[in-house]
């Protein structure tokens, strides 16, 4: 009986000291685990001076990670989320301006290993860079000293700050520019005129020496001169330039015998005569032909993108190398359709990438979406400008979404001056910026 009961507790001591020393293995087992996880790597690493907008910011550690839902990962003091997998912590996709330093900390409470053991505060600080490789020279050959300091003047302040710009209502005026100097007290920097009906001759009721004597007189007070082309139909002279209105075929510019080609041409000499006249005063002149093409709506635009990049050729040709004129900057009026690189006459025969953007009614919200577009399409090559626009983009919105357009031009009339699109209000709020370049601003580029 007393074998029976020995034998009894001496099993049922082994079997709790068994258990003891079973707890004590799994308590010790989870103990033991006291070294805090440690960072491996990041991309970028720390001290980087030429991260890419569109990186991807990670991070590597020793062991399995848990992400605190509590705590509060900072990129340059704003809050950012991230994601976990495994080992590597990745911050959630983010924009990044370019040219621009970077500092993001993870705070010491954010980051553990299963155990619950932190990391210790992590910071790494690093510098976007400003992937615009911008065309060191004008595209025309042996150019003017003075077209090359305003193309200098132009590169020299992309991306930081933006030029500010009016359209000249009816065409050979400064309506709008003189409303936006009696609005807020500043010029704007450019003016732009329209040759829309100089190939229509000898009437009366049209102003041909306005836009050489008006631009002389701003050119005179620093300011910018820039040129564009509502080209009426060259056979007809019918005042048409939209393609619903007309049936001028383009596709004549491969055929030098057609009357076609043989209009274009006479129209092109016409208009050289009055370039010319800026080249002999040692104006520079920022010029805007074939505006809009790939939209389709205008007769150049209408047959497809092989005969407008013909006759882009053939202008580019007959002004630049035929008429002498080296004074020009060529500007090409783009869109971000997947065809957009179709229509583009190419580097060789383009300085700078326009884009024409009407938003809804005061709508001044950032475009960065399109510039973004655009400086992809590119390559990064050429400066970018919003060459037309209804309701400008809040220069501080540009400033912080990096849609840093060269310059700003509004179109004339209510687009100017209607509080539905800009107007006196915005106008003062577009001057406050100090990096908006108005005309008391400018250099001489003389």
């Amino acid at each position: 009986m007393f074998n029976i009961f020995n034998r009894i507790s001496i099993y049922s001591s082994l079997f709790i000291f068994i258990l003891l020393l079973l707890v004590a293995c799994g308590n010790a087992e989870v103990n033991t685990d006291k070294i805090p996880l440690v960072l491996m790597t990041s991309t970028p690493a720390t001290g980087t001076t030429s991260v890419d907008v569109n990186a991807t910011i990670s991070f590597v550690f020793t062991e399995a990670i848990v992400l605190s839902p509590t705590s509060k990962i900072l990129l340059n003091n704003q809050v950012v989320s991230a994601t976990v997998s495994p080992q590597t912590l990745t911050i959630s996709p983010i924009t990044l301006k370019h040219n621009t330093t970077y500092t993001l900390v993870i705070p010491g409470n954010a980051i553990s290993d299963k155990a619950g053991n932190f990391a210790k505060e992590i910071s790494i600080s690093f510098v976007t860079t400003d992937s615009f490789n911008i065309t060191p020279s004008l595209v025309t050959p042996n150019p003017s000293a003075q077209v090359v300091k305003l193309y200098n003047f132009l590169k020299l302040n992309f991306g930081t700050k933006v030029i500010s710009a009016t359209m000249a209502n009816y065409s050979t005026n400064i309506i709008e520019a003189t409303w936006v100097y009696n609005n807020t007290g500043k010029w704007p920097a450019m003016t732009t005129f329209d040759f829309i009906d100089h190939t229509n001759q000898n009437q009366n009721w049209i102003n041909y020496t306005a836009p050489f004597t008006l631009g002389q007189d701003w050119w005179n007070n620093n300011g910018i001169v820039s040129l564009m082309w509502h080209w009426r139909d060259p056979l007809t002279k019918s005042g048409a330039f939209y393609t619903a209105n007309t049936s001028f075929d383009i596709t004549k510019i491969n055929d030098s015998t057609s009357v076609e080609y043989k209009a274009m041409i006479a129209d092109i000499d016409l208009i050289a005569s009055y370039l010319k006249q800026f080249k002999d005063a040692g104006i520079p002149v920022i010029w805007r032909p074939l505006h809009e093409a790939s939209g389709g709506w205008f007769w150049w635009g209408a047959h497809g993108a092989a005969p407008c990049k013909a006759l882009w050729k053939v202008m580019f040709n007959r002004l630049v190398n035929y008429h002498g004129l080296n004074n020009l900057i060529w500007v090409w009026t783009s869109d971000t359709s997947s065809s957009a690189i179709d229509w583009y006459p190419g580097d060789n025969y383009v300085d700078i990438i326009g884009m024409d953007i009407y938003p809804n009614p005061a709508s001044h919200a950032s475009q960065s979406v399109e510039f973004n577009k655009i400086r992809s399409i590119f390559n990064n090559k050429k400066l970018i400008t919003l060459s037309e626009c209804g309701s400008v983009p809040d220069p501080g919105l540009m400033k912080t979404n990096g849609d840093m357009w060269s310059w700003f031009m509004p179109w004339n009339g209510d687009y100017t001056e209607s509080d539905a699109q800009n107007g006196a209000t915005w106008w003062k709020k577009f001057f406050s910026y100090d990096y908006v370049i108005t005309r008391d601003k400018m250099p001489s580029l003389k």
